[in-house]
């Protein structure tokens, strides 16, 4: 099997192009001998590495590539690959009209969590701001540097949203330590909020058995590979820099009526 992987470096530029993709555009039913035969390959190329396919469907607009959905490490990815699954090709597909990312909005939608049930937000910060109607997550690292940012050009702005926080410290000791001293902290959100917007240093005890094990385990068993990762209302996600003007559109989009 040959690997094709497509790299777009214009990340910025396409950050959250996937705002309003119908997933229906993207691929159609193949027959159920096709769906036999890319299984068949896809399994035998990569079974042993833990991949396991879901489903498979004809992309529409491209003869011959097939949108392949996987299970691999508990995250559904998707993948393309031609009839046999001889090749496959590791990448996304932009509608060049709009740039909407299409692999990107599907995949949102295969990965989506229940909001409500799924985040135990008593590990989270919590900050409202207005009335608080419209909600997020967000996992952060403290030394972060696109999370300091995301919070001070775009979070910190926005209205009528509560924003919970969970301190996700991935990125070394340092991490854990400034962590520990968050949520040890008698005003956990100031101690936060000085660090990430101010760029105070967080100082006080790290004995007080923080949470942090537990938040570490959730991000990782809802595949949070990086941060920040924002989770929105409806379930679905965004991962890395986004810009602010997107960030405001889709909170709004995914907001639940009053």
């Amino acid at each position: 099997m040959k690997f094709v992987r497509i790299q777009f470096v214009f990340a910025m530029l396409f950050a959250g192009s996937s705002l309003g993709v119908s997933v229906e555009s993207i691929a159609g039913p193949a027959t159920p001998a096709q769906v036999e035969r890319v299984t068949n390959g896809i399994q035998a190329a990569l079974g042993a590495s833990g991949v396991k396919v879901i489903s498979v469907e004809k992309v529409d607009f491209i003869d011959g590539l097939f949108e392949v959905v996987v299970n691999h490490n508990n995250a559904k990815k998707i993948l393309y690959s031609n009839l046999s699954g001889s090749h496959i090709v590791l990448g996304e597909l932009l509608e060049t009209r709009t740039m909407n990312n299409l692999t990107q909005a599907k995949a949102d939608v295969l990965n989506a969590i229940d909001f409500d049930k799924d985040l135990p937000v008593h590990l989270a910060l919590k900050t409202v701001y207005g009335s608080g109607s419209r909600k997020i997550a967000v996992f952060e690292d403290p030394n972060c540097g696109y999370c300091k940012r995301l919070r001070r050009e775009s979070l910190s702005k926005l209205q009528d949203t509560t924003i919970y926080t969970f301190v996700y410290p991935v990125l070394g000791a340092d991490s854990i330590d400034k962590a520990q001293k968050v949520l040890c902290a008698p005003n956990k959100n100031k101690m936060w909020e000085d660090w990430m917007m101010r760029d105070v240093n967080p100082s006080g005890k790290t004995d007080c058995n923080a949470p942090i094990a537990e938040i570490v385990n959730l991000g990782r068993s809802m595949n949070v590979t990086g941060t920040p990762t924002i989770f929105y209302q409806d379930g679905t996600r965004s991962n890395g820099a986004i810009l602010p003007s997107e960030l405001h559109k889709r909170v709004a989009m995914t907001a639940r009526p009053k």
